[in-house]
């Protein structure tokens, strides 16, 4: 029947059951002393409160005995200890007990560093109040204070002995004479500084390795377009394969075809002319033998003189003795052919996939194809200055005075290499200045026109602005979502029309973009330099 009694009979202020219970004008109810003794303290204000809701009263409230309230307290106490304890916060099993109550425990809510006692709610109250005891270290309760207690001494450990790495008392420190000791609360202050810098440190660190798992995960996912690019590729190049196999066989069995009509023409002329000889010595067969059977002998001498000579004809002569073999040698042939140029595409195709395994792996791999790329002072434009050998251009407002050359740029701020690049190729290059920067590869030829990088179909170009990367490839721009970087790599394969674009880190490429083409000319770099004091250098590789 008490379940919620004893905490609607319990004090709010010393958390006792009611003694002389009285009710303020709010409707809560404290013991008659504690009420007088908070008012007391706010008396220099003019206004008193409700210990428990705070609302303010002035004047001070007369109070009036709760004669209900005191009633039922009596009752309280004469239901004895067997009464439930106050707030119904007994110790469970696994929760550190109150070390002052007695009888059944409570829940601690705080332990003392100072006492080295835990105190439940109504026991911890003094420290809440009590000057002296606001001082003290509460902590989070815990039922092992003989750790913080010298086993020699009995008293709490407060110093710290940075010599022996070890917590001592007042008395041990006379022990550690020499030695570096301080106070607990300061060797904790450098620590917990010193942890802060190492948390800082593995944050920073956790941040690095999040990075390189992302762009992990970004190479992943190029590798996977790429080998998707690759094999949509193949199949289109196999697919184009078929088709002109198709067509050559057809061209092979139309060539077939002739040529057997052209034999069996050529043939058959000579069975006519062979028939021919045939029927005509079958007649004279017959005139000899009706010669042969004349009686008169003048008669026979006169036509057989008469008769025609017969030798071996042409036409008998040119008819092969042994079996006809004509297209034997050609079906050879060709399935040699078709064996070998499948043979090789194999190897090629084997050893591409080699390459573009090393190509994938790091840096290294395209290392091997590495040249050094230089300017032509012919084509640069008249605000770019070329330093470095050639290898550093840097955009000037102030004009140079150049002299004329028909391969010099005039219309845009560009300039292209000496090198042409046929085969593969690898190159890198480093930029200053992010508001608008293009490297492109373009055919010669561009020279000879006003058309800037990007802007045609024989110039191909990855601009930096301060939006990031874009694309830009007859007149049609998109923009890439790659993260932006000071150097680039450049990789070059002609024949196979593949260009990519890589951001270098350490030994670590990034893809930008890749293009799928077919180059019919040497390609030169091109830059274009849009603002003054940027600067594109190509650096030499070892």
């Amino acid at each position: 029947m008490w379940t919620d009694g004893p905490k609607a009979l319990t004090c709010a202020i010393c958390l006792e059951l009611l003694k002389e219970p009285v009710t303020v004008p709010c409707g809560h109810s404290f013991c008659s002393s504690c009420v007088q003794s908070h008012w007391d303290r706010e008396e220099s204000q003019s206004e008193y409160s409700c210990p428990e809701c705070r609302q303010s009263f002035s004047p001070r409230p007369v109070l009036v005995k709760n004669i209900m309230l005191a009633a039922l307290v009596e009752l309280m106490k004469e239901a004895g200890p067997t009464a439930p304890p106050v707030g119904d916060c007994v110790a469970a099993p696994g929760d550190v007990p109150c070390d002052v109550c007695s009888g059944r425990k409570l829940k601690a809510v705080h332990s003392c560093l100072q006492c080295l006692v835990s105190y439940c709610e109504r026991h911890l109250q003094p420290h809440r109040d009590v000057a002296g005891l606001q001082k003290h270290q509460l902590v989070v309760p815990s039922d092992k204070h003989q750790e913080y207690l010298c086993s020699e001494h009995n008293e709490v450990k407060k110093m710290f002995c940075r010599s022996d790495q070890q917590l001592l008392c007042v008395v041990c420190v006379d022990q550690h004479k020499g030695h570096d000791t301080v106070s607990s609360a300061a060797e904790r202050a450098q620590r917990q500084t010193q942890l802060k810098t190492r948390r800082q440190q593995l944050l920073e660190t956790i941040r690095d390795s999040e990075t390189g798992l992302r762009r992990l995960q970004e190479k992943a996912q190029a590798i996977s377009r790429s080998a998707q690019d690759a094999v949509q590729l193949s199949g289109d190049g196999f697919t184009q394969m078929i088709l002109l196999l198709e067509k050559r066989r057809s061209e092979v069995e139309q060539q077939i075809r002739d040529q057997e009509k052209s034999e069996l023409r050529r043939v058959q002329e000579l069975q006519d002319q062979v028939q021919q000889d045939i029927t005509q010595r079958k007649k004279t067969l017959s005139e000899m033998d009706t010669l042969l059977k004349t009686p008169d002998h003048n008669h026979f001498l006169q036509l057989c003189s008469d008769l025609p000579s017969h030798g071996q004809t042409t036409a008998v002569s040119t008819v092969p003795s042994d079996e006809l073999q004509y297209f034997e040698s050609v079906t050879t042939a060709l399935r040699e052919k078709i064996q070998l140029s499948l043979n090789q595409s194999e190897a090629e195709v084997s050893t591409a996939l080699r390459e573009v395994h090393t190509l994938l792996s790091c840096r290294e791999g395209f290392l091997k194809y590495a040249g050094d790329i230089t300017l032509d002072p012919n084509t640069v434009h008249k605000n770019l200055v070329l330093s470095e050998g050639n290898r550093r251009v840097t955009y000037y407002s102030k004009e140079q005075s150049y002299p004329h050359h028909s391969d010099r740029f005039i219309h845009q701020q560009q300039v292209l290499s000496r090198e042409a690049l046929t085969g593969r190729c690898y190159w890198e290059v480093e930029w200053s200045g992010t508001q608008w920067v293009s490297l492109a590869l373009t055919y010669r030829d561009i020279v000879n026109t006003p058309g800037c990088f990007g802007f045609n179909d024989w110039s191909w170009a990855l601009t930096l602005s301060s939006s990031g990367y874009s694309y830009k490839f007859t007149r049609v721009s998109s923009q890439l979502t790659a993260p932006t970087s000071s150097r680039l790599g450049v990789f070059l394969d002609h024949s196979a029309g593949l260009l990519s674009f890589y951001s270098v880190k350490d030994q670590t490429l990034s893809l930008i973009h890749r293009v799928h083409t077919k180059f019919t000319q040497p390609l030169h770099v091109g830059v274009w330099i849009f603002y003054d004091k940027h600067t594109v250098h190509f650096p030499q590789i070892n």
